[in-house]
């Protein structure tokens, strides 16, 4: 199956509010993959959109809504949402994705904590000692993938709501690459 030329499909491809929760994460990355072969996206960037995704909604479970293993999050001890004082049912996600001219766009909603700072990670990768493989840092991967990946990336937070945006272009090397719009903050 072809990709859509630009302007084939544009508007809303898929729409999903679900649990923040790993499991409730596989399910939606599962909906958007099927979703985006529905409506005839090419596998590269369909990969492209489950890594994106991936990687927003795990920081959103693990560090918005508290739910890592240790409990603690950036939104540790602020009294709302799951793990911090809230129900599970307070812990949600709402997702959206749309086609727009050469590529998607991604809004992910949450009420988690908010992000250390109100903006989005410099894309400092994690030290790594090339001699010690089995010392590999297991986080700090995510903020520098998703910000070489995603264009036009954002962050805001207004009436205890978390909204992070970013384009992916049709294809990798898609022609707004360097066109100054890249994850201008």
């Amino acid at each position: 199956m072809s990709a859509p030329r630009i302007g084939d499909r544009p508007g809303r491809i898929i729409g999903l509010r679900f649990a923040a929760t790993r499991d409730a994460v596989r399910g939606a990355l599962i909906a958007v993959d099927r979703a985006l072969d529905a409506a005839g996206f090419g596998r590269e960037l369909r990969d492209r959109t489950q890594i994106a995704l991936a990687e927003a909604c795990n920081n959103i479970v693990e560090h918005a809504y508290g739910a890592a293993d240790d409990g603690a999050g950036y939104g540790a001890g602020n009294g709302a949402g799951y793990g911090r004082g809230g129900t599970a049912a307070d812990a949600v996600i709402t997702l959206d994705v749309a086609a727009d001219r050469g590529g998607l766009q991604v809004t992910l909603r949450d009420r988690g904590g908010a992000m250390p700072g109100g903006r989005v990670p410099v894309p400092d990768l994690p030290a790594v000692d090339p001699g010690d493989p089995l010392g590999l840092p297991e986080g700090g991967f995510g903020w520098p993938l998703l910000r070489g990946m995603a264009r036009a990336l954002s962050l805001s937070r207004q009436n205890g709501q978390n909204t992070l945006r970013f384009r992916l272009p049709m294809s990798e090397t898609g022609a707004d690459k360097g066109s100054g719009g890249r994850n201008a903050m």
